[in-house]
């Protein structure tokens, strides 16, 4: 599908949309808190898919690691061009230290309250919040988050496996793991 787009190819370059979107805008509206940042975002994506897809090129890193860089590379822009405060810079990866949390509330019980959650989000590392975003938010495999923070699959595992830690530690110990993520935490 990607090399028919490359060619040219209109309804392949729909079909990609199709396939990627959700995950996009998922990912995004983590990372921004604001549905209509998100769409803005997410739209601007796929306009520089549009744009670049001729120099995507096959190197062993999976398409959708390309679109998940450049939607964190407009993030990254989109709070620049803000002046938030709260972006934290390392190894080349920016991200927005409270907006990772904003729509968590999807994927946990709903007796968390979201304060709880933004609290228990400051308590990890960058790379801790990055993981989650991707594995949870955006919902990408171990291995499709590795390749998109240049980590190896185990790192990431110990990544996830820390933050979740961490969480469970700041959140109420009495209510229970949130179900979404023990799910997908087995299927690592």
């Amino acid at each position: 599908m990607v090399r028919m787009a490359q060619e040219g190819d209109t309804s392949s370059f729909g079909e990609l949309y199709e396939r990627f979107f959700d995950q996009i805008y998922r990912y995004v509206s983590f990372k921004t808190g604001s549905p209509s940042e998100a769409e803005d975002i997410t739209g601007e994506v796929f306009v520089r898919m549009l744009e670049s897809i001729h120099k995507f090129k096959w190197q062993g890193h999976p398409f959708s690691s390309w679109l998940f860089r450049i939607a964190h590379n407009l993030v990254v822009d989109h709070f620049r061009r803000k002046g938030k405060r709260n972006v934290v810079s390392l190894d080349n990866a920016t991200i927005n230290v409270e907006a990772v949390a904003v729509d968590v509330d999807s994927h946990i019980d709903t007796e968390m309250s979201m304060d709880e959650v933004r609290k228990a989000m400051v308590g990890l590392t960058v790379l801790q919040k990055e993981v989650i975003s991707l594995r949870f938010a955006a919902g990408l495999s171990v291995a499709e988050t590795a390749e998109a923070v240049g980590k190896k699959e185990n790192a990431v595992k110990a990544l996830q496996h820390a933050g979740l830690k961490k969480l469970r530690r700041f959140l109420n110990p009495e209510l229970s793991t949130p179900s979404i993520l023990l799910q997908q935490q087995q299927e690592t």
